[in-house]
């Protein structure tokens, strides 16, 4: 009964074994481009944009 059971080994296929799939190294490069341009967009240093800022100019509108 026991020797029936297919080992979950036998099914893998064995030339994709090791890569993964394209749509995770897709996902995982996007999120490294986005996190990238986040930080230019977002950090005061550098693009000089501010919470505070965006504050002030809507209030003199």
């Amino acid at each position: 009964m026991a020797q029936d059971i297919d080992k979950i080994e036998d099914m893998e296929r064995q030339d994709t074994k090791k890569r993964l799939p394209i749509g995770w190294l897709l996902l995982f490069f996007g999120l490294i481009a986005w996190g990238i341009f986040y930080s230019f967009a977002y950090t005061p240093e550098i693009s000089g944009w501010s919470q505070e800022g965006q504050y002030l100019e809507s209030i003199k509108k």
